[in-house]
């Protein structure tokens, strides 16, 4: 293939050197192949109790490289990654492969590195002047001052907080490049900033602790110090003096930060593989209704607010907005090339890719569209049930669907928050779940690459007392 134009900098960019690790393989043997290069900086400080406790940077390049090679009984490939980018490097790693390919085990479903729905260029050109991932806006001295206020504000929010668990700030930039046999050769850049503080309430057996994060694209976008905060710090304070509740069958409202799980076992069960592998309990579930009519769910790859962005995916597929649940309705599976094949589906952009390993499926950014309720009116119209804060282990059959969790959050009586509760179990059947989702709320939070709001699901199983 004919390489992209070297930087102009001493340091050859990624795309060339993805695009001559490209090159190498095919001089060595291989019939298909594709390559990533990654460039990952990063610096984070974390403070306890008013000083600094670590400061850390991260400066990591990798090369990954995937080669297939024709056998009498088929296509065989493998993949190895090296971090050393030098002539002699790449050819290395580009022996390496095809070596370790030609001793595999070949896949007559394999799915070439070649015909894939690319963006072109002046697609790339739009995105990268969209999106130039550049300075995400600290410096580590920066970076120190945003972590120390916040863990400050966090101490001196109420007497009754007694202990730090630490504040951590953190940035950096992430480049990633793809080049295929086919031609196709680009690379795209983020970058992000976060903060997150964690203290403890009270002492002795009744201490509770909790935290507060955010990461955004841009310090400018992050929520203040102070916010996160006064978040982690009440949070903790709510909690004291958390008793249990009797059992039985109730209402539950999940919180945004707890509804993300719910958001996640969905994109696990639409999974591609796993529908194709029968591991998901909803394999038989395509174009069936499976939540109540006013739940929207959407995969976005390109939101202001999202950390998921991306033009083209892990195999250089064209990325695209799409439906995942319409009006209630699954829509589609998650599919890469493979999986699409397989399934007789659309791709729908969603290929991951590590330097090694097979290719595996997931989002962009995760968007399940608000309702019209505030939380208070949620609880307001619930009347009696609990409101989870905390989930711990992960009980989920996915397969079944069958869901047990251990959880913690507050009783809800009469439409209010009564007091808070622990050590109990909520159980019940993903499919059930969805399905006896009652209300959805307003208050969208992100959560880097996803966005939820409140939900309240009926019917819910609690052991308690």
């Amino acid at each position: 293939m004919s390489l992209p134009t070297e930087s102009s900098s001493h340091a050859p960019s990624l795309s060339y050197l993805a695009a001559k690790l490209i090159d190498e393989a095919r001089k060595a043997g291989a019939t298909y192949v594709d390559a990533l290069a990654v460039n990952d900086t990063g610096d984070s400080i974390s403070v306890r109790n008013g000083a600094v406790e670590s400061v850390e940077r991260e400066d990591a390049q990798g090369m990954g490289l995937r080669a297939f090679v024709e056998t009498d009984r088929g296509l065989a490939f493998a993949t190895a990654s090296s971090s050393d980018v030098s002539e002699s490097g790449l050819k290395k790693l580009a022996e390496q492969v095809v070596l370790m390919a030609r001793i595999s085990e070949p896949d007559p479903n394999a799915m070439p590195p070649v015909g894939a729905n690319h963006p072109d260029a002046d697609e790339l050109k739009e995105w990268n002047k969209k999106h130039p991932g550049g300075n995400p806006g600290w410096d580590i001295g920066q970076a120190r001052d945003a972590a120390l206020h916040c863990e400050d504000v966090a101490r001196h929010y109420s007497d009754k907080i007694t202990n730090s668990e630490g504040a951590e700030a953190s940035f950096g930039h992430n480049r990633v490049a793809y080049a295929s046999c086919d031609g196709f050769a680009a690379e795209y850049g983020k970058s992000s900033a976060s903060i997150s503080v964690s203290v403890i309430a009270g002492s002795g057996e009744g201490m509770q602790r909790d935290y507060a994060w955010h990461r955004a694209r841009h310090v400018n976008d992050l929520r203040s110090p102070e916010l996160i905060a006064e978040e982690a710090a009440s949070r903790a304070v709510s909690r004291l003096n958390a008793g249990s509740m009797h059992s039985g069958h109730s209402s539950i409202v999940f919180e945004p930060r707890t509804a993300t799980s719910l958001l996640g076992h969905l994109v696990g069960a639409i999974n591609g593989r796993s529908v194709l592998q029968q591991r998901s309990f909803l394999t038989d579930a395509l174009g069936q209704t499976i939540f109540p009519d006013f739940v929207n769910i959407e995969d976005k790859h390109d939101h202001p607010e999202g950390l998921g962005n991306r033009l083209f995916d892990g195999e250089g597929t064209r990325c695209s907005a799409h439906s995942l649940i319409d009006r209630g309705v699954l829509t589609t599976f998650l599919t890469d090339r493979y999986t699409a094949k397989r399934l007789n589906m659309q791709e729908t952009g969603s290929a991951m890719r590590g330097l090694t390993g097979d290719i595996g499926i997931g989002s962009s950014n995760l968007i399940w569209q608000p309702g019209s309720h505030s939380q208070k009116a949620m609880l307001k119209e619930i009347g009696n049930g609990l409101l989870v804060t905390e989930l711990i282990g992960f009980g989920v059959n996915p397969v079944t669907g069958d869901y047990s969790r251990g959880a913690g959050g507050f009783l809800i009586e009469n439409g209010e928050i009564s007091r808070p509760v622990q050590g109990i179990t909520i159980a019940g059947n993903l499919k059930e779940m969805f399905a006896n989702i009652e209300l959805v709320g307003s208050d969208l939070s992100w959560f880097g690459s996803t966005a939820v709001p409140s939900i309240a699901v009926s019917g819910m199983t609690i052991a308690g007392q």
